[in-house]
């Protein structure tokens, strides 16, 4: 017989506690993450479920009264609401308001203040951007050198959005905690779950290349073109030199990048470069992050830890160490 999995809670939940009481709680299971924000000044209850794990939160909640937040810097995540009551408006460079029906994606780090007015209530979660950018880095087999972008606002009667509403729903369920007691692993499995559900379900940046059966057969001079960067990686060869080595203008090789690959040629050289510095760490070359940097081209290795950690989520010394995500492995 297997004892219980121990773990620190990272779900609370709430029967309309006060809004002092509720943010009491949050603070003593999550720590102050929020613990500058300031008071409302008005009276307002929270009924319902937030968790919280490893770079992701979800939620069911509902609010009594209306209130204004001013929201301080905040992590580099991204907030999926789904309203089910109400109104919230996202204050950014310009108002953003979520209703029935009417769904949003918003960068916190871009947030001025949140509103919740007219009894609003919500499924929602926040996912770190890095999970995403380890995601779509294993589904597309190449490093993501661009930030993902979500459409900020959807009509939610479309279906897809039901199955991101339904895994919500389980992750704030009382059928939860009795699964999480007895799998050490059920916490990580959410936490996949959720964000393989917003990238399939949520239009996004990426969205297309996710649905793109495989590469597109591109003409020769594109193809060329791509294999001297891939022979040669270390080599800061310029765009005007491959267009000559590909027997074509610079023109037709930049639009020929951009409708077969989907980037630029300068894009695609750093894929490339940053994809064999991955496998040099994963593989555990025994250079240096420094040497490794060099001769693949990179002058700046500060540069480049900033370029790998966009393109992977993570660090070259977490992959140095083996510490590569779970989702490397989903």
């Amino acid at each position: 017989m297997h004892a219980a999995v121990s773990r620190r809670p990272f779900i609370i939940r709430s029967d309309h506690m006060g809004g002092e009481a509720f943010g009491s709680l949050f603070s003593r299971v999550f720590g102050n993450l929020y613990n500058d924000l300031p008071r409302t000044g008005s009276p307002v209850s929270i009924a319902g479920v937030y968790g919280r794990y490893e770079g992701v939160s979800f939620r069911r909640l509902c609010y009594r009264g209306d209130f204004t937040v001013q929201i301080p810097d905040l992590d580099d995540e991204i907030t999926f609401v789904i309203p089910t009551a109400g109104q919230i408006i996202f204050n950014l460079a310009d108002a953003t308001v979520g209703r029935p029906q009417v769904g949003l994606a918003v960068e916190k780090t871009q947030v001025r203040s949140v509103q919740i007015i007219d009894g609003h209530g919500q499924h929602g979660l926040s996912i770190r951007r890095g999970l995403f950018t380890q995601r779509l880095s294993t589904l597309l087999g190449r490093p993501i050198v661009r930030k993902i972008r979500f459409e900020p606002q959807v009509d939610l009667s479309r279906e897809a959005f039901q199955g991101i509403k339904a895994i919500v729903a389980f992750a704030t369920g009382d059928e939860l905690d009795t699964l999480m007691n007895s799998s050490a692993l059920m916490p990580t499995r959410l936490q996949e779950m959720l964000v393989d559900a917003v990238l399939e379900s949520w239009p996004h940046s990426y969205s297309e290349a996710l649905r793109r059966p495989g590469p597109s057969i591109a003409p020769r001079h594109v193809r060329l073109a791509m294999e001297y960067i891939q022979e040669h990686p270390h080599c800061l060869v310029s765009s005007t030199e491959l267009a000559a080595l590909s027997h074509v203008s610079l023109r037709a090789l930049q639009d020929g990048f951009r409708r077969f690959m989907g980037t630029s040629i300068a894009a695609y050289q750093r894929q490339v470069r940053l994809a064999r510095a991955y496998e040099a760490f994963r593989q555990g070359a025994a250079a240096s992050v420094t040497e490794v940097a060099l001769q693949l081209g990179f002058s700046n290795v500060g540069r480049f830890c900033h370029y790998f950690q966009n393109a992977y989520g993570l660090s070259p010394q977490d992959v140095r160490n083996g510490l590569r995500s779970a989702g490397q492995n989903w």
